[in-house]
């Protein structure tokens, strides 16, 4: 079956999705359709660009498209295939559609399909429209929303196509603020797959991820984005074990804006750590007294802040962050005092990953006090690995392992076996492993 001018291609056409613009509305559209069915199989019917390639041009089989992308199709467009692939109805006014409906927000992601209706030009010679601007903006939030429920293995792929359409947006014109706006959204994309790529264990794709990211905040002097990005290469640096290198570039972060929120999580997450790491108790007792009294001024969140939100630390995640420097200089007292303070929102937190490794960071802390108590810190590491799901992320393994690690004089003991049987049966896997393509940040991008 052949339908060239068919009104799937009219209606891409018309809201000038790319094929990575497509297929973000089409993961979150699979995803509301498998918990509104209850069908978990269509969280995983994919679009495949050969697949896609089809439907524009029309060519069909006489059945149509497989039955899981068929339902997936009719819910992200609230029509029939057999009406998405006929011919375009008759518009008798000829009328270009003008108006533009913003992405309503909704438990779901963006809303119903349709509410975004664009004008039909090609990208490299249109102006960028508010409602791919808007659609990209609530697209870095939702997989941030979603990042430590279901991780990098999950959402790489859904971050890559996030960053593509943003690239190809920045060819079109635009205007001096959504110039700011877009290349904005272009470091925070980039952002993401830099910080995924630390999760998953690979250092040199996160580096590259971060330089083409900070480049893209450098071209509007984005403070915020190129504080957030070196604090994840200070993270990217510490997880290599580079303790030096990390803690310059967390406090070339807090350089350009010391009083920023995003200052937080540079003392924190990247000096008190590496420092701690390197033997300086003192220097790290001061850069968690820093982002203490900086938290102090600050209107935070509630909670556990994500760990890959670009908003500012929590309170309790710069204690969590606290725990694991004051292990790291032997401070067994700080570590218990801290992870006391925030014991009740860690229990309460939706994130397996903070469980984890809050629980994994005393259950070595419990090994390593005066007294040690072998059968409580396994009890609890144990636990945390059965918190962490079948693929956790490299700092979770990371710190399992060194619990163990500390189990040397014991090895002997049952309990320190079954632990370890615990820790191998872990399906630690790497989720980004293509390198990223060559920066695509002009200075001369047309404004």
């Amino acid at each position: 079956m052949t339908v060239r001018n068919n009104y799937f291609r009219v209606l891409v056409q018309e809201r000038r999705w790319t094929y990575e613009a497509l297929c973000i509305q089409w993961k979150r559209a699979r995803e509301e359709l498998a918990e509104k069915d209850g069908d978990p199989r269509l969280a995983s019917v994919d679009l495949p660009r050969r697949t896609f390639d089809r439907w524009m041009k029309g060519e069909l089989s006489e059945r149509g498209p497989r039955p899981d992308s068929a339902r997936v199709l009719e819910h992200l467009f609230g029509m029939t295939t057999a009406a998405l692939f006929g011919p375009p109805p008759d518009r008798t006014t000829a009328q270009q559609p003008t108006a533009v409906s913003a992405p309503v927000p909704t438990k779901g992601g963006w809303g119903s399909p349709g509410e975004i209706i664009l004008q039909a030009q090609e990208l490299t010679t249109s102006n960028t429209d508010p409602a791919l601007l808007t659609l990209a903006s609530e697209s870095i939030e939702s997989i941030v929303q979603r990042y430590e429920d279901q991780g990098p293995q999950q959402l790489a792929g859904e971050a890559r196509l996030l960053r593509n359409l943003v690239r190809t947006l920045l060819l079109g014109r635009q205007t001096s603020m959504q110039r700011q706006q877009l290349f904005g959204l272009a470091a925070r994309s980039t952002g993401l797959l830099a910080y995924m790529a630390v999760n998953a264990g690979h250092a040199d794709v996160a580096e590259a991820y971060c330089v083409e990211a900070e480049a893209f905040a450098d071209q509007v002097g984005d403070v915020g984005a190129k504080m957030w990005i070196l604090g994840t290469r200070a993270l990217n640096l510490y997880y290599v074990g580079d303790y030096a290198a990390s803690d310059a570039a967390a406090a070339q972060g807090i350089a350009l804006s010391p009083q920023s929120p995003q200052a937080i999580r540079l003392w924190v997450n990247g000096r008190a750590r590496a420092l701690a790491r390197q033997g300086d108790p003192r220097g790290t007792v001061r850069a968690i007294g820093r982002a203490l009294d900086l938290s102090d001024q600050q209107q935070l969140p509630g909670g556990v802040t994500s760990c890959i939100s670009f908003e500012a630390y929590s309170p309790a995640r710069t204690l969590a962050n606290a725990v694991t420097a004051h292990l790291s200089t032997g401070d067994v007292a700080k570590v218990l005092e801290c992870a006391g303070q925030i014991e009740e929102l860690v229990e309460q937190s939706p994130s397996q990953w903070t469980r984890t490794l809050v629980s994994l960071d005393v259950a070595t802390a419990l090994l390593r006090q005066g007294r040690p108590d072998l059968e409580q810190a396994l009890s609890l590491g144990t636990q945390a690995l059965h918190t962490s799901g079948s693929a956790p992320i490299h700092s979770v393994w990371q710190r399992a392992t060194e619990l163990l690690q500390h189990t040397g004089k014991w090895q002997a003991e049952p309990i320190v076996r079954d632990y370890a049987s615990e820790l191998a049966a872990l399906k630690y896997q790497p989720a980004v492993q293509a390198e990223p393509d060559a920066v695509q940040a002009e200075p001369d991008a047309r404004p």
